[in-house]
């Protein structure tokens, strides 16, 4: 950074607002990765139920998504509940960036989620669906956890000035 970018960050009204919304975004990705493993697995485990298979796949990655989750909720305790104001975005030029690019990016990611999920169901070995439907579900669930925190995150970002206020009169 440099002393014309630290001047520009330091006018921009938008920086604190901005770092709100990016502590509050990874206070919610430390949990949510966790949770990107674990609903994947809710699925694989129903399907498999469902299905006669055996569920210990989707059960193990459901125990490691919560366990992963669980930490991640542990670690951000204090950001979660802290009253400090948050440290100002120290680079609004790549904020403004994230705002333009995150909505084609979510779109695009859903896309192709649907793509890669089709194509699974698609090109299955004949007879073999029943068998491989608890991991098509695996995979269309996780990619679908992955695009909803992507779209979590972009909303945060773009509602950042309103989230920040209400935090500021709640605090």
């Amino acid at each position: 950074m440099t002393l014309g970018d630290a001047a520009a960050t330091a006018s921009d009204p938008r920086a604190q607002a901005f770092g709100y919304a990016q502590r509050r975004t990874w206070v919610f990705f430390a949990w949510w990765f966790g949770a990107v493993i674990a609903i994947p697995g809710a699925v694989d485990a129903a399907l498999s139920g469902l299905l006669g298979q055996d569920i210990e796949r989707g059960i193990f990655a459901m125990a490691l998504g919560v366990g992963l989750s669980s930490v991640g909720w542990l670690v951000t305790l204090g950001a979660r509940f802290s009253r400090k104001l948050p440290k100002p975005a120290t680079d609004i030029p790549r904020v403004d960036q994230a705002l333009r690019t995150n909505p084609p990016a979510i779109k695009i990611s859903a896309i192709i989620s649907v793509l890669i999920v089709a194509a699974l169901i698609l090109f299955v070995p004949e007879g073999k669906l029943p068998e491989l439907l608890p991991i098509i579900g695996f995979v269309a669930a996780a990619l679908t956890s992955i695009t909803g925190g992507m779209a979590y995150s972009a909303s945060v970002l773009k509602n950042s000035g309103e989230l920040y206020a209400r935090w500021l009169e709640h605090r």
